[in-house]
């Protein structure tokens, strides 16, 4: 090891172990307790190790910053918002400190009273929506002004001017060249039970693809995956604690913040109607 990683190593230890001593210490004087789990109590640990080297300051791992030094002080673990969290939920955000009415199982699964929340469309990051036309299909001409309608970008490409597109569409379709056809990417931030269901059980979609981009230790991870897990959504899981590019991604998507869970996600629909429309893309 080069002696400017040996530093770094060493420094990044030290901080950890201070960071140690400090969510030890913090239920003793709260009144709180740590998470008996080990695996979240090293990974937050580790974060808030980052953290500090990163910006000098233990920002909890689970809040975007905003950038604004004052403001994002009450994100300094342990955060302003952890004692409100302990008493509603039995547990802080990231599941770090937890009271005595902690629920592991209840504390990583969706409950039905968020679960019914309605999906706000505040989850999307990015969105990239490719529409397969020609230019004479009144179902495309009325799909294609749907979308304008609602300003929403779209790339659209006639499949009478483009033979790799139409090939595209036959494969897409079991040979037809059914239009419109449209193929949406789909980068979600945190989703809710409401924002999932709404994308990925809509009746009428083809799932092409769906990467999990999470971390081992975080609560809404475990409970987003549990939610796939339970409606059978074939996913890829990529913990960005593991893989380094993967990280970088996130904080490209998300302005700097290393966001999690956040999801990937590819579908496809044929011939839409409004509703279908109206529910994937409104």
């Amino acid at each position: 090891m080069s002696p400017s990683k040996q530093a770094k190593a060493t420094e990044r230890e030290r901080i950890t172990e201070r960071l140690n001593r400090m969510v030890r210490r913090w239920p003793q004087v709260s009144g709180c307790h740590l998470n008996p789990d080990p695996v979240v109590v090293e990974g937050v640990v580790g974060a808030l190790a980052q953290s500090v080297l990163d910006s000098g300051y233990s920002y909890c791992p689970c809040r975007d910053r905003s950038g604004d030094p004052q403001q994002d002080r009450a994100l300094i673990c342990p955060c302003d918002f952890h004692q409100d969290e302990l008493l509603r939920d039995g547990h802080c955000k990231c599941v770090l400190f937890v009271s005595d009415s902690y629920d592991a199982e209840r504390a990583y699964t969706f409950q039905e009273e968020h679960s019914m929340a309605k999906a706000t469309g505040k989850a999307i990051a990015q969105r990239e929506v490719t529409i397969y036309v020609t230019h004479w299909c009144g179902q495309s001409r009325r799909a294609q002004r749907w979308l304008e309608a609602r300003s929403i970008d779209h790339q659209a490409i006639d499949i009478d001017h483009d033979d790799a597109a139409a090939e595209r569409v036959r494969r897409y379709n079991g040979g037809n060249r059914s239009v419109p056809t449209l193929v949406v990417r789909t980068v979600l931030r945190e989703p809710s039970p409401a924002d999932l269901e709404r994308l990925l059980l809509a009746p009428g979609i083809t799932l092409v693809s769906c990467d999990a981009y999470v971390t081992a230790w975080c609560g809404q991870s475990r409970r987003t995956l549990a939610w796939l897990r339970e409606h059978g959504i074939a996913t890829r899981t990529v913990d960005i604690d593991a893989e380094a590019v993967a990280a970088a991604q996130l904080r490209e998507w998300h302005g700097g913040n290393q966001s999690v869970p956040t999801l990937e996600v590819v579908l496809r629909m044929t011939e839409p109607d409004a509703s279908l429309l109206e529910r994937v893309l409104g």
